[in-house]
């Protein structure tokens, strides 16, 4: 409690001459971390040390409450770059994260709560911010959402996504704004995903005033069955979306991509105001409920519904 990691210094992790390494070899733990996963092993039980390769978050605050981060720089990570589990009460402000290494995202906030990222710079080789919950029976075990997240004024660099809320949302997410955020480059812009193995939710998101250089696929995307690993069936309801005032010049692949179950559409979605200059596919939607879309401009034209296959 009270909490705090300031000042204008680095944290570096030489994560490219360790860690990065494990990612070839990780894919037997990584596996039987998840089996342990399902199966409801103690988590007291599930150790892995010497001749194992599981790769560490850089910086990780677990059930931690009153913190501050400000002024650091992370880089050369050598995971997730800064990872916060069931915390309350977090400010991150003016921090940059300098990794270019496989996942080095660059703030996960995961099962928590009265979250303010502000001011801050991300040039990460993954997502430049993830909003996570907690994953599958894990995930439902602790019920834990994260919510009541603010994130204004930050600027993203990235070769995965922007701001990303998903895939790992088994506790839920909800009540989520983001404002005035610059996005240089990602590979989406704003992602919201999850799979049919998740469950949990994504609700009350709200999106505004946000600059867009040029993404590598989709400029704005909902995906309900992102790297589906199982059999089950517990999608994850998504809804209450308003995206707004958002100017963006080029999306490889689509503007808007929103596609989602017939038996669970994405609902709920306002987006308006929204201007994106060169996409060679403006819209791809399908199976929505309560869609609109107001001052929506692609390619110079007008975009409207219903959308025609």
């Amino acid at each position: 409690h009270n909490i705090a990691i300031t000042g204008n210094g680095i944290i570096n992790g030489q994560g490219a001459q360790n860690f990065q390494n494990w990612k070839a070899i990780q894919k037997k733990d990584q596996n039987e971390l998840r089996r342990m996963g399902r199966e409801g092993v103690p988590v007291h039980e599930r150790v892995f040390g010497p001749g194992h390769y599981l790769r560490p978050a850089m910086v990780e605050l677990m059930a931690c409450s009153s913190v501050l981060v400000e002024g650091v720089t992370i880089e050369d990570g050598t995971f997730w770059s800064f990872h916060l589990i069931g915390c309350d009460n977090v400010t991150v402000h003016s921090i940059s994260v300098d990794c270019t290494n496989l996942n080095s995202d660059g703030v996960d906030p995961e099962s928590s709560t009265n979250v303010l990222i502000e001011d801050c710079y991300f040039h990460t080789g993954d997502d430049g911010i993830a909003i996570k919950s907690g994953r599958d029976q894990d995930g439902w075990r602790l019920g834990q959402p994260t919510e009541n997240i603010v994130i204004r004024n930050c600027t993203f660099n990235t070769s995965a996504n922007g701001i990303c809320i998903g895939s790992e949302i088994s506790g839920g997410v909800r009540n989520v704004f983001v404002e005035d955020c610059n996005i240089i480059h990602a590979k989406q812009g704003l992602y919201f995903k999850s799979n049919r193995d998740r469950g949990g939710y994504i609700e009350n998101v709200y999106v505004r005033n946000i600059s867009v250089g040029r993404v590598d696929a989709n400029l704005i995307q909902f995906e309900p069955n992102y790297k589906n690993e199982g059999s089950q069936y517990y999608p994850t309801p998504m809804k209450h979306f308003v995206l707004e005032r958002i100017q963006a010049d080029t999306a490889s692949l689509c503007g808007i991509q929103l596609e989602s179950f017939e038996s669970m559409p994405v609902e709920d979605v306002t987006i308006r105001h929204l201007q994106l200059e060169h996409t060679p596919e403006p819209v791809k939607i399908s199976h929505y409920k309560d869609l609109v879309l107001e001052d929506v401009r692609i390619n110079g034209q007008g975009v409207h519904l219903p959308i025609s296959d």
